[in-house]
């Protein structure tokens, strides 16, 4: 800041403030000032002493130091606030200091919710301090009962200290309660051993992943713990909890949602969803520069989605409901997925009727409901290949204008490790490349093959 010519009253207040906080008589000269803002800890001495205006009426100083009073400020209190000199003797006066060992909640200014144990606040990833709550470590019987209740919204990540382990916190209830911008929480294994975590996660939309190295649920109870989580998504193998889901399922390994950091098995793709009605499927995270963009997201390669809500054309009203997608392609960097499910993807898409770029899949494995209900009239699963398939459940179900599905004449499904009831529900316009046409009684996966003479199917060699 340029600051020019100030008067010496500035820095005598400035002095003052710093003398009356530490509780000393110390004389500051203007370039110890902002260390010794920033050494004031709320310990306050009993020797206080003002000095008086010098006779000095006006002086030039450099403009650092006052830049650096300011960035102490700032560090002291949190604030993002911009200081002019004459500001700051007020500033330094309105100091406040949290001392003594608490659990806090520190809101940060990334968006960053911080838990920690320590003797005053602090940072242990060294973020900003925007707001500080105090943690009631008896646990709460609501989510507004919350201290940090109103800032939900602001965090889009958690961090769990290692200070908080062994305090022997149990009730976690309600603590992440409708964090809906939420996406990561991490060192969640420093709550390991809590036994109360009713709707600790509940409606945590956007959450995808909760980071632990360790973790024993063992005692613990959590009625709708991750109620609306659609799109979490376990780091072992693929695990989506229901709305339902307990505590049971906070866990590592196969059927936990957790994640170790250090072992992750999950791949992502992207979905970018166009004002033109288009979702593009790609490897890649940055949508195309010269097209308009209604939304855009990840989804997890190997994720067990349990319904709606991972998708960006999922919204529940609005530019970002699933009826304005109109079309979609996969595109050719799709292949280099070693191992797919599409469960859920495109369902009740009701306005879908163009699906290309099939045949750039690879390792599909589970398809459970994933155009059920869509638009669309032909399908072209040309270069698709079919031999890792395990789950076809309702995948093509309510597709009630689909005429055409077309394949490679080598189609096969495998001989065994596959099951799909009522695949074809309700197809009724569809028809095989030999005239076999659809049939209530003949709706399971079986029929997701080539008809042909003596082999009757829905597919149409091609």
């Amino acid at each position: 800041m340029a600051v020019g010519t100030i008067p010496t009253r500035i820095l005598t207040d400035i002095a003052n403030a710093i003398r009356y906080q530490a509780g000393v008589a110390t004389t500051y000269k203007p370039r110890e000032m902002a260390a010794a803002v920033a050494a004031l800890d709320g310990t306050q001495g009993s020797g206080y002493v003002p000095q008086p205006y010098m006779q000095l009426e006006s002086g030039v100083l450099s403009e650092h130091v006052f830049s650096d009073i300011a960035d102490a400020i700032r560090g002291q209190n949190g604030l993002t606030t911009q200081y002019q000199p004459g500001d700051m003797a007020q500033a330094i006066l309105d100091l406040e200091w949290d001392v003594g060992y608490k659990v806090r909640a520190l809101l940060l200014t990334n968006g960053t919710l911080e838990f920690n144990y320590h003797e005053r606040r602090h940072s242990d990833t060294g973020g900003t301090i925007a707001q500080v709550f105090e943690v009631d470590v008896n646990g709460y019987s609501s989510a507004s009962a919350r201290s940090w209740d109103s800032i939900k919204l602001l965090v889009n990540k958690v961090y769990i200290d290692s200070s908080i382990a062994g305090l022997g916190i149990t009730n976690c209830s309600y603590w992440f309660n409708a964090f809906s911008n939420c996406t990561e929480i991490r060192g969640f294994e420093n709550l390991s051993g809590m036994t109360s975590a009713n709707q600790m996660f509940t409606s945590c939309t956007a959450l995808e992943t909760i980071y632990a190295t360790s973790f024993s649920n063992t005692g613990l109870s959590g009625s709708l713990m991750f109620n609306g989580c659609s799109r979490l998504v376990g780091g072992t193998d693929g695990f989506v909890p229901s709305t339902t889901s307990g505590a049971s399922v906070c866990k590592l390994g196969a059927g936990g949602v957790l994640t170790d950091p250090n072992n992750d098995a999950r791949t992502w793709f992207y979905a970018h969803f166009y004002q033109d009605g288009e979702a593009v499927l790609t490897a890649t995270a940055t949508p195309e520069a010269n097209r308009a963009l209604r939304a855009t997201g990840r989804i997890c390669a190997i994720g067990k989605y349990t319904g709606l809500g991972f998708t960006p054309w999922t919204g529940t009203t609005g530019d970002t409901h699933r009826q304005h997608l109109t079309s979609a392609t996969f595109a050719a960097d799709m292949a280099t997925f070693s191992y797919l499910n599409l469960i859920y993807l495109f369902y009740s898409c009701t306005n879908l009727a163009s699906i290309s770029g099939l045949g750039n899949l690879a390792n599909v494995r589970q398809m459970r409901y994933t155009f059920a209900s869509c638009a669309v009239t032909t399908l072209d699963f040309r270069g698709f290949d079919p031999s890792t398939l395990t789950d076809l459940f309702y995948c093509f179900s309510g597709c009630a204008s689909l005429t055409t599905i077309y394949a490679d004449s080598t189609w096969a499904l495998p001989s065994s490790g596959i099951s799909g009831s009522q695949c074809f529900y309700n197809c009724r316009n569809l028809v095989g490349g030999n005239g076999t046409a659809w049939s209530s009684s003949n709706t399971g996966y079986t029929y997701m093959r080539i008809d042909r003479t003596g082999q009757a199917g829905y597919l149409t060699a091609a």
